[in-house]
């Protein structure tokens, strides 16, 4: 007969055995739902930030529309009378400077009246119900252009778009057109100088549209650095990866953008298994195992957190802060007025439009960067650089509000602008700089007010040759006589 010493003896190497065991499967259950937590919250976050790119082309579109749809002119030859020449003369302009693939004129008797492929315009007169989905696009904009309906003298206007995100002047989302799935911008027409006015009734619809083609996605996973970026019209694509499902104005399902996730093929059980064999050794070894595996996730989690705020407040291009952070820091630099006085630069590339078509949107994108890197050079830590759109950049600058100073700044800018940006080896492009200024509190304390200013001054700048810098009063305005714009811009922020 054994010994009850060898009987307790076994029994302890049974429960030492029992407790292993169960420690090994403890982690390996530890294990199992902290990699199915991990994935899932990169998955979300690549969800949001797919999200987030369609959102901003989806704005991109709406402000390209703005120099076509908000225009006396247009007012005058798309809704007063219908001036085909001028139309291909403005669908031609959205083309060469935005590459909208389609644009289309659409009447307030729900007439379509003109249509564009890429660069060619067709005058046509066709019901907007022979499209699908584009008779609940044109009631949307006609409920939006009523809500936001002014009456002037001889007529009607609507509110500015100064200031304003697009939602609130266009409405935007996904169409399909010519049988192509695409995403969409759609917004009444409007005057800007009010030199003629809008008849009552429903308005006359400016739509402009992007294919979602292999042009478009590469476009999208520039901003996003995605993996396999697809998108299928198919109802229920075979597809193991994520997806982004859109649809049409009227609910029907336009198709599925689909990509593959590295989080879905990464796997913990290479670091767990050696960590269990570790387990049946040591117990020591067991616990050290797991806080180094506990560290190593929640370090990863909080890295991601750190680089999705990065991306909400920075443009992923230029690095420089993005229209969210120029909000932001425009709207804390109005509190602190009048005590601590700033100036606000509106700056705009001169020539970038033909560095596009003559070299590419690559050595478009390298302009931005190079500019960028500059501007931010210059300012340093005395103000804040932001890029807000295309080659549109806004300098927020607290050092000094004397216009000795912003002068200085301002040559350096222009200087800076004007040297040879080398593309390649040996091809070099030289472009300039156009600036508008605003003084706070001089010309306004309001951050739309002074965004106003700003782009009155620069399209003074413009108007005077480019290549050179305007203060907001050298454009004949006086800073406590508000202009026409600035009472519309005013009314629409109250």
């Amino acid at each position: 007969m054994k010994s009850p010493r060898h009987h307790i003896s076994r029994i302890a190497f049974l429960l030492a055995a029992l407790l292993i065991a169960v420690t090994s499967v403890s982690l390996v259950f530890v294990g199992f739902v902290a990699s199915q937590t991990s994935r899932q919250q990169a998955l979300q976050n690549e969800e949001r930030l797919f999200e987030s790119a369609l959102k901003e082309h989806l704005r991109t579109l709406a402000r390209d529309q703005i120099s076509v749809a908000v225009s006396d002119r247009s007012v005058e030859n798309f809704v007063r009378q219908f001036d085909p020449g001028f139309v291909r003369e403005r669908f031609d302009d959205l083309w060469t400077n935005h590459a909208h693939d389609k644009n289309m004129l659409i009447a307030g008797d729900g007439i379509i009246r003109a249509e564009s492929f890429s660069d060619y315009t067709h005058i046509v007169e066709r019901p907007v119900s022979e499209t699908p989905g584009l008779s609940i696009v044109a009631a949307r904009v006609n409920a939006l252009y009523l809500a936001n309906r002014v009456r002037v003298p001889g007529g009607f206007g609507i509110k500015s778009v100064q200031g304003q995100m697009p939602d609130q002047y266009a409405v935007t989302g996904f169409l399909r057109l010519d049988g192509k799935p695409t995403l969409f911008s759609a917004m009444p027409i409007s005057p800007d100088a009010y030199k003629t006015t809008l008849p009552d009734g429903e308005p006359a619809i400016l739509l402009s549209a992007h294919y979602i083609d292999t042009v478009f996605l590469k476009q999208l996973n520039a901003q996003l650095d995605f993996s396999s970026i697809t998108f299928s019209s198919a109802e229920d694509p075979a597809h193991p990866g994520p997806m982004l499902k859109v649809s049409g104005p009227n609910g029907d399902t336009i198709g599925q953008f689909l990509w593959s996730s590295p989080s879905q093929s990464s796997s913990i059980w290479p670091t767990v298994i050696p960590v269990i064999a570790l387990l049946s050794i040591c117990l020591a070894a067991l616990a050290f195992g797991i806080a180094w595996k506990i560290g190593k996730l929640t370090a990863s989690l909080q890295e991601s957190e750190e680089q999705n705020r990065y991306l909400a407040l920075h443009d992923s291009m230029s690095g420089l802060a993005n229209r969210l952070q120029f909000k932001r820091a425009l709207a804390n630099a109005a509190k602190s007025l009048p005590n601590r006085p700033f100036a606000l630069l509106h700056c705009d590339l001169d020539k970038f439009k033909f560095v596009n078509d003559t070299y590419g949107h690559g050595a478009g994108d390298l302009v931005i960067k190079t500019v960028a890197s500059r501007l931010k050079d210059l300012v340093g830590d005395q103000g804040l650089v932001c890029r807000v759109g295309g080659d549109e950049f806004m300098v927020i600058y607290r050092q000094s509000a004397a216009r000795s100073r912003l002068r200085l700044l301002c040559g350096s800018m222009l200087e800076k602008a004007r040297e040879p940006i080398m593309l390649s080896e040996t091809v070099s492009v030289e472009i300039g700089l156009s600036i508008g200024i605003s003084i706070a509190p001089e010309h306004g304390t309001s951050p739309d007010l002074l965004v106003a200013r700003s782009d009155t001054a620069l399209y003074q700048s413009k108007q005077q040759g480019r290549d050179r810098f305007s203060f907001f009063s050298d454009s004949g305005h006086e800073p406590g006589n508000p202009t026409q714009q600035d009472q519309i811009s005013q009314a629409a922020a109250s």
